[in-house]
């Protein structure tokens, strides 16, 4: 199991928010996924406000956004050492599985 804590602008419960986020909380979560629409086109100037400078070699950011394909998140990170991923593929397999779900022969 992936031990996992959820950041907000406007958190609830037991989120935190962007600016409680520490080096060691970002040392202890080495898996990054921006669930935002934060950067997708046509605003590609904008990202996350998250503390990349605590990023390292050892950090996959994923991004859920596929247009642009190397969102600012991610350049950010690679700038950093950490691996990214967009989310052109996620949408390329969400796309598969629902022409599978709705042309399966009966």
């Amino acid at each position: 199991m992936i031990e996992s804590s959820f950041v907000s602008r406007k958190p609830t419960f037991d989120m935190l928010r962007y600016y409680e986020l520490s080096p060691s909380i970002i040392e202890d979560h080495t898996l990054i996924v921006n669930c935002t629409p934060v950067g997708m086109w046509p605003d590609v100037d904008k990202c996350p406000d998250f503390p990349y400078a605590f990023l390292t070699d050892k950090h996959l950011l994923y991004d859920v956004i596929a247009n642009p394909a190397e969102t600012l998140f991610m350049k950010k990170g690679i700038l950093r050492g950490a691996t990214v991923k967009g989310g052109g593929d996620m949408l390329r397999l969400q796309a598969q599985a629902a022409w599978e779900i709705w042309n399966k022969p009966d």
